[in-house]
């Protein structure tokens, strides 16, 4: 969940950045993806270009960072789109991405809460079994 929330810091700091100065997807990660090392640093990384690149980075990193499958999903659509049209499509790409990371985060959390729930419990049970099977 946290790794979700500074990815829609990224999103958020990243579309500002583009929105003002235009800066290029290279730079752009290098200055505001320093929270993930799964970043590419560079679009001439991979000879299939930028998408292929940013794929292979997401696929063998992320799920190291603690992203779901879910979020890793969602980091591949992203990278597909990101740097692939004008100033106007990215800011547009970019708050497309911050909805629907939104989102996940908001089901990240509910998730996590129910399951907090569940767990709590099952100590508290685990702990009664125990109190009984002492006595």
């Amino acid at each position: 969940m946290e790794k979700l929330e500074a990815f829609l810091r990224f999103l958020s700091a990243a579309k500002t950045e583009i929105r003002y100065s235009s800066l290029p997807v290279e730079s752009v990660l290098r200055k505001h993806g320093g929270e993930f090392s799964f970043f590419p640093l560079s679009a001439e990384d991979g000879p299939d270009g930028w998408g292929k690149a940013w794929s292979e980075a997401v696929k063998a990193g992320a799920g190291n960072e603690g992203f779901s499958r879910k979020d890793i999903e969602l980091l591949e659509g992203f990278g597909a789109g990101f740097g692939a049209s004008d100033t106007q499509g990215q800011i547009a790409h970019f708050s497309l991405y911050e909805n629907l990371v939104s989102a996940a985060l908001e089901e990240a959390k509910k998730e996590r809460d129910g399951k907090s729930k569940l767990y709590r419990m099952l100590g508290v049970c685990g702990g009664a079994a125990a109190a009984i099977l002492l006595c």
